[in-house]
């Protein structure tokens, strides 16, 4: 229970004081949609590493499949509507939640990859901010690509 309350209280002061406010800051509408996008890649490669650190080969083509489901993600939310972004970031939480859920012994027919203990709870409250962060950021991004 600890390390999940410290794992939101770090996902939320990483996503908003060290994540959106120097993006929105520094970078303009346009490369602020590209961070967000690109940001998918490698949150979804941690579970790779995580996978070889703790010895759990067996889940390393979930892994892999996830790593190519959010990858397209990314780069559908460039080339079409934003609203893929918001979607993608809510779909890697629920992923989050799943590694937690399944560690735990609920599912044993799939492999899935150990995580550190809070992680889940970090990742998922990151996600959550992020996606309703590119949510309201929507409009802003639409006016600035027709410039």
């Amino acid at each position: 229970m600890f390390s999940t309350i410290v794992g939101v209280i770090v996902g939320v002061i990483v996503a908003i004081p060290f994540t959106i406010m120097p993006i929105k800051k520094f970078l303009s509408p346009r490369n602020e949609k590209k961070f967000y996008s690109l940001t998918l890649i490698p949150i979804a490669l941690i579970y790779i590493g995580f996978s070889y650190y703790y010895g759990n080969l067996t889940a390393l083509h979930a892994e892999i499949v996830g790593v190519i489901i959010f990858t397209v993600l990314a780069l559908l939310s460039q080339f079409m509507s934003s609203w893929i972004l918001v979607i993608a970031y809510l779909g890697h939480g629920v992923w989050d939640i799943l590694h937690e859920i399944f560690v735990k012994g609920i599912s044993d027919g799939v492999p899935w990859t150990q995580v550190p203990q809070g992680y889940a709870a970090f990742c998922l409250a990151y996600d959550v901010i992020i996606a309703v962060y590119v949510y309201k950021r929507l409009k802003t991004w639409a006016i600035d690509n027709k410039v």
